[in-house]
């Protein structure tokens, strides 16, 4: 799955200089997740790529939505 650089127009993700690389199970399965629940909730201990997989989802499932794909910091509530 080649990464998607997200519309600036229809989109607050931010976009990586380098390339997202393995992690292909989990992409293919959360990609499939977005698109029928469109709220999903990543869980694990830090610094195991969870935000960094999100975006990689979110970032290539901008197409199907349009109304876009914003990213949504809620860590400082």
């Amino acid at each position: 799955m080649e990464p998607v650089l997200p519309s600036l127009e229809r989109s607050s993700l931010p976009v990586y200089l380098t390339r997202f690389v393995g992690r292909e199970q989990e992409r293919a399965r959360l990609a499939t997740l977005v698109v029928n629940k469109r709220l999903l909730t990543l869980i694990g201990v830090g610094g195991i790529g969870k935000t960094r997989l999100a975006l990689e989802v979110a970032a290539n499932a901008v197409a199907s939505f349009p109304d876009g794909v914003y990213m949504v910091e809620l860590a400082s509530l």
